[in-house]
């Protein structure tokens, strides 16, 4: 992974997720290893069907920026039954309720 390819990532997936940032969303992290692009995004409550398609949707953004050959990942997860994981990057984070 080179720096100019981490860059290319961090900004495809900021525009990616322009409009499909709901109020469930907590978080989203990205990762990159040679070809493989990971996605892993965070909602609270049980992951719905919207949810799934949503983050599919970013990762279709996502690889279409990316030359032939790269594969992505797309996970949708409950904060409620799973830690957050940070891969190389967090794109998003809301902001907690602690005030």
């Amino acid at each position: 992974m080179t720096n100019d390819e981490l860059v290319s990532l961090k900004l495809s997936i900021q525009r990616a997720l322009l409009d499909e940032v709901t109020n469930r969303l907590v978080s989203v992290t990205c990762g990159l290893s040679q070809t493989n692009i990971k996605i892993k995004a965070y909602v609270t409550g049980d992951v719905t069907e919207e949810d799934i398609e949503r983050i599919q949707s970013v990762g279709a953004e996502v690889i279409a920026d990316f030359p032939e050959g790269y594969i992505i990942e797309e996970f949708c997860l409950s904060i409620d039954k799973y830690d957050q994981e940070m891969l190389d990057f967090l794109a998003f984070r809301r902001a907690s309720k602690s005030h």
